[in-house]
């Protein structure tokens, strides 16, 4: 399994290192990949990557990271099957709220508010968009990227 530094992974999601460290230190999203030896470093996966995108375009949509980690529990708590909402799911928001499309068409979760739909994210677009920026980087940064 390949694994990303922090710093290549600040590069690739356009967060900064004080985000990376504080959303790891309270569990929001941590790196999943455990590294080994004397230097241990925070190793992050590509799933991990795109949850960090995920957020962050949540983040920019105006959502805070309040409302972000409330619509994760609430999608735990009712989704249990759904191990990893931001990057399972098809979130939509209109940067206030927060709603979830499921594997039914006629199903749409409010995980926050009853709101109207208006914005999407598509998490395949943030999947492809990470891995555009992995190979933009790729060589730039190879001694970032650990195997």
């Amino acid at each position: 399994m390949k694994g990303y530094r922090a710093g290549l992974v600040l590069e690739i999601v356009g967060i900064s290192y004080a985000q990376l460290d504080y959303w790891a230190k309270v569990g929001f999203i941590k790196p999943s990949i455990k590294s080994s030896g004397k230097e241990s470093r925070r190793l992050y996966s590509f799933a991990d990557l795109v949850r960090l995108n995920a957020a962050k375009s949540l983040l920019d949509s105006g959502v805070s990271l309040q409302k972000i980690r409330k619509s994760l529990n609430y999608l735990k708590r009712h989704e249990p099957e759904i191990k990893e909402p931001l990057s399972e799911l098809k979130l939509l928001t209109n940067g206030k709220s927060i709603f979830a499309l499921t594997n039914d068409p006629k199903k749409v979760m409010d995980v926050l508010n009853k709101r109207q739909l208006v914005w999407s994210i598509a998490i395949d677009k943030i999947s492809q968009k990470t891995k555009s920026e992995i190979k933009k980087i790729g060589k730039k940064q190879a001694s970032d990227k650990v195997s």
